[in-house]
């Protein structure tokens, strides 16, 4: 039985969509220079050595560990792989300053509106052989043969409670469940990305309730996702 899911935790990506706004590409560049080098910056050129531009877009990257923060005209994007500069423990430490420097920083000081969608992907790798075993077995079980790979989706909707007693309010979440299992490897990636949908879209960065969401997403996990995991493939 897995107790702790986070001990298996590899990354996290966490993102905000919002609706297409081209007089963002003029900002861009003010962006990125307001995230590496305002006073106490935590995503200094420390973390984020290289930017890379492209047509209306910029990324901030590590090469040796991979972590970016995009930026374009409809999306922030931060991506972070365990192991480098950031460990699974500094994930807190990770949410509390996107939603510091993002939401509540570039977002509001370059007025970024209609907020779409929120995301966090949680992203783990089980190194348990039997693990890998039961997901093949419950899986496909003996009904093909020669299968490699496998690498399964599916998501299942939840209605937000705000949702549920404000009319006119059509906010729901969705969690997608990915599930890779390699031919060569006796492990599992798994993933969770948890979306918040906005339906109208929130007029502004600064309705946007981040640490709820956070709350929410990591609820789901540790209850629902940990459960189904342990009752489908770890328990008999």
């Amino acid at each position: 039985m897995i107790d702790k899911v986070d001990e298996n935790l590899v990354g996290m990506v966490m993102g905000i969509r919002f609706r297409a706004n081209f007089s963002i590409e003029d900002q861009v560049g003010q962006m990125v220079d307001h995230l590496l080098y305002s006073k106490k910056a935590f995503f200094d050129p420390k973390v984020f050595p290289v930017v890379r531009s492209g047509v209306g877009k910029k990324m901030l990257l590590n090469e040796a560990t991979n972590d970016s923060l995009r930026i374009d005209n409809s999306n922030i994007i931060l991506e972070i792989t365990f192991g480098g500069t950031f460990t699974a423990a500094d994930t807190t430490k990770l949410q509390q300053q996107f939603n510091s420097e993002v939401i509540t920083g570039i977002m509001r000081v370059f007025k970024i509106k209609e907020i779409v969608r929120l995301g966090y992907v949680q992203r783990y790798v089980f190194k348990m052989e039997e693990l890998a075993k039961k997901f093949v077995d419950k899986t496909i079980g003996q009904t093909l043969g020669g299968i490699n790979d496998i690498n399964l989706s599916f998501s299942k909707r939840l209605p937000v409670n705000e949702a549920l007693v404000k009319q006119y309010v059509n906010d729901y979440d969705n969690a997608i469940f990915n599930v890779i299992k390699k031919a060569d490897l006796n492990e599992i990636f798994m993933s969770i990305d948890y979306q918040r949908y906005y339906e109208p879209f929130l007029e502004s960065s600064s309705q946007i309730q981040f640490d709820e969401f956070i709350s929410q997403a990591d609820g789901f996990t540790q209850k629902k996702y940990l459960a189904w995991l342990n009752s489908n493939y770890i328990e008999d």
